[in-house]
């Protein structure tokens, strides 16, 4: 048996934990706790400011967190390893592209409803889904042509 406890959860902490419904199944889950600017939910980077990330810090794999949040009724914290303060700087740039191109995305479906709306009172609208899109998806579009 390890006699030597976990580390507690702290900023670039690698966490794995079980989250746990109020009907008692749990979904596992694992994650790096970071800041805001890199964090990215679908790289497994949890912002340190979320309900999730405040209830963690300090904790030890073992310990078991309420925590009362939609569905959900508490956190068996599973393991916990110390982390590397080097994460990649390109969460954060991922995130903000992926939130431009989800931008455009609703320009363009806003402009087609209207343009659908529009064309049989006022005449023909086109939208222009280059321009909407920006110069570096229509160079991703091309490449993926």
């Amino acid at each position: 048996m390890d006699t030597h406890p976990s580390p507690p959860i702290a900023l670039h902490s690698r966490v794995t934990v079980d989250l746990v419904d109020s009907s008692g199944a749990a979904e596992r889950g694992e994650f790096t706790l970071v800041t805001s600017k890199q964090a990215d939910l679908k790289s497994g980077l949890l912002d340190e400011a979320t309900p999730l990330g405040r209830a963690l810090l300090g904790r030890r794999a073992g310990e078991t967190v309420p925590y009362p949040v939609g569905d959900l009724r508490e956190v068996r914290i599973l393991s916990v390893e110390s982390g590397d303060s080097d994460i990649s700087p390109e969460a954060a740039q991922k995130r903000r592209a992926a939130v431009q191109k989800a931008e455009a995305q609703s320009e363009i479906t806003s402009q087609m409803i209207f343009a659908t709306a529009s064309g049989s009172k006022w005449g023909d609208y086109d939208v222009d889904v280059e321009k909407l899109l920006g110069d570096d998806e229509q160079k991703k579009n091309a490449e993926e042509r």
